[in-house]
């Protein structure tokens, strides 16, 4: 009988009753927030550093684009009148009256301090409705000049952002950049001969988001060196690469080697580049000082050439590297005459070549 009775009355009740659900705050897409300048609790070397690194966290959140964001300023004039507090430290109950006020569903505040050499930040966000600290993000750093990158790890991260996944970002976006760098090193140069001396590396690279193209060398020196290339990438950190060079020993008047390489270029991060590089000899020359030349048949081996160089972007301007090659091409008995003689054990030449330098960039629009 009971169970009939509530069977008949559910409709009924069911027409006068309604369930309001409302989703989690940090579930839905778009919330309306507002950042309340950050409290000093002592110097830090910058004037108004609240206000500033309020700021910076603004111009970022916005650029995020995950938050709904409330100009800062117009907030402040908000609490002024309100008389509520603006340093920063702002309680549960503040949290919420700001809210129905101003119509924001989270606040952001936090503070700046500085012990010893560190400089502190730590940053909070507040749900309006209840009062509860919603995430919470702290940054440090031992450079002044580096806090307003570290407010951007900051706000990035109360977007959910890690600074790992805000680096990779930061790595892809360098790429969209092109670069005209041109530098110069010091190389040490030697073959199997026995010879070996100093030389002066240059080279010109273009880079942008779709590759590079360079051409370096070895212009003065008893070993020269001239090479071009250029690398596709095929993702946000490593590309294809090939070059083509050629390299004359000049120390002894005996030979030249041609060269194709093909190889990868990787970047790790947009300030690390690391490249491998192998390839046979299209061909080469042997000759005298009384000008008796040998052309010197192909040397396919694969890895009878090879270049290795690291690369680090010390500055946006200035990108250091060290570079390797070896340059190879044998057995070609066969292609010089039998009374002829030449300095090159088994019938080899062979050259290596290292050098460290610079490369200054120019930003390229």
């Amino acid at each position: 009988m009971q169970y009939e009775v509530l069977l008949r009355m559910g409709p009924l009740l069911l027409s006068h009753c309604s369930i309001n659900y409302r989703r989690p705050l940090l579930a839905q897409e778009d919330i309306d927030i507002a950042v309340v300048e950050f409290e000093e609790k002592n110097g830090i070397g910058l004037e108004n550093a609240g206000r500033i690194v309020a700021e910076w966290t603004v111009t970022e959140l916005k650029r995020v684009g995950k938050y709904r964001i409330q100009e800062r300023l117009l907030l402040n004039r908000v609490l002024e009148e309100q008389q509520l507090m603006l340093s920063g430290v702002i309680d549960s109950d503040q949290a919420v009256e700001i809210g129905e006020l101003y119509g924001v569903d989270a606040l952001v505040t936090g503070s700046v301090m500085q012990v010893g050499a560190t400089i502190s930040v730590t940053g909070r966000m507040i749900n309006v409705r209840n009062g509860e600290v919603l995430k919470t993000a702290s940054i440090s750093t031992t450079e002044l000049s580096e806090l307003e990158r570290e407010i951007v790890i900051l706000a990035n991260a109360l977007c959910d952002i890690s600074r790992n996944q805000w680096e990779v970002r930061e790595d892809i976006a360098r790429k969209d950049i092109g670069r005209l760098e041109v530098g110069a090193g010091l190389g040490y140069l030697w073959d199997n001969a026995g010879y070996s001396g100093l030389a002066v590396q240059t080279m010109v690279r273009y880079r942008d988001s779709w590759g590079q193209l360079w051409v370096d060398g070895v212009p003065l020196g008893g070993i020269l060196n001239l090479e071009g290339g250029a690398a596709f990438n095929l993702g946000p950190f490593w590309a294809l690469a090939v070059s083509y060079g050629l390299v004359s020993d000049n120390l002894v008047d005996y030979a030249s080697s041609t060269y194709l390489n093909f190889g990868v270029i990787a970047n790790p991060r947009s300030n690390i580049e690391l490249g491998i590089m192998l390839g046979p000899s299209p061909g080469g020359t042997l000759w005298t000082e009384d000008n008796w030349e040998v052309e010197l048949s192909p040397d396919w081996n694969p890895i009878a050439n090879y270049s290795l160089w690291a690369g680090y972007q010390m500055q946006d301007d200035l990108f250091l590297f060290v570079k390797f090659a070896g340059t190879e091409i044998g057995g070609f008995q066969e292609d010089v005459p039998e009374n002829y003689w030449h300095p090159f054990g088994d019938y080899e030449f062979i050259t290596g070549r290292l050098s460290i330098g610079g490369l200054y960039s120019f930003a390229v629009e």
